[in-house]
């Protein structure tokens, strides 16, 4: 068999129709993984309310039950997402945010933090909507207020901070379109090399 030769010319055409190739591939990669990651990406909207445990007691017990309300602080948590809090938040919602939440996706969005040796407590309300966020972080916050004492004998008072509002608000965006485009141009550059490869080796093979 007679070995097909090459001048530098074609060679250069070949390289060349190569990363054209690998270019359109890469292109196409990048442009469906862009594609993909705005489809997939999402906003959250995290918006917080604090409320704090106190007795007016005087100095001689002050200390104690100072530190035995700290120690029920994460009973306190817990009884803020139970389903007495969460039902009574539902229907204390204003009826334009009650008809798109419900008590359990309530429960879901309300999370709770406490510092280390702190009676304050912070309500986070976080959803999809920033006016959602707002209305539950809010009113779980006046419910805690009015139930917690019904539901832990000798809790003391509830002090309820000030209401959260849209400065407050904070957002986070999930899934990376950056990465996902970089993952997408790489994943065509390979296929791209592949197919050339591929196509360089049976045009000119014999």
């Amino acid at each position: 068999m007679e070995t097909k030769k090459y001048s530098l010319n074609d060679l250069i055409k070949i390289i060349w129709k190569n990363i054209i190739v690998i270019i359109v591939f890469a292109v196409i990669g990048g442009s469906g993984f862009f594609i993909l990651a705005k489809h997939k990406q999402s906003t959250t909207y995290t918006a917080e309310r604090s409320i704090m445990i106190s007795h007016s007691l005087d100095s001689k017990r002050a200390h104690s039950q100072v530190s035995a309300d700290i120690a029920m602080i994460p009973t306190y948590e817990d009884l803020i997402k139970s389903r007495q809090v969460t039902e009574d938040t539902w229907k204390t919602l204003p009826k334009s945010v009650r008809k798109e939440v419900s008590p359990k996706s309530i429960s879901d969005s309300i999370d709770t933090n406490n510092r280390p040796e702190s009676l304050v407590i912070t309500i986070r309300a976080t959803t999809k909507d920033a006016s959602q966020s707002l209305a539950i972080a809010n009113t779980t916050a006046e419910v805690a207020k009015k139930e917690l004492p019904k539901m832990q004998k000798g809790l003391g008072t509830v002090h309820v901070y000030t209401k959260a509002n849209r400065k407050t608000v904070t957002s986070q965006t999930h899934g990376s379109v950056k990465k996902y485009t970089l993952v997408g141009v790489a994943l065509g550059i390979v296929a791209g090399m592949l197919v050339s490869f591929t196509i360089t080796t049976l045009r000119h093979m014999n």
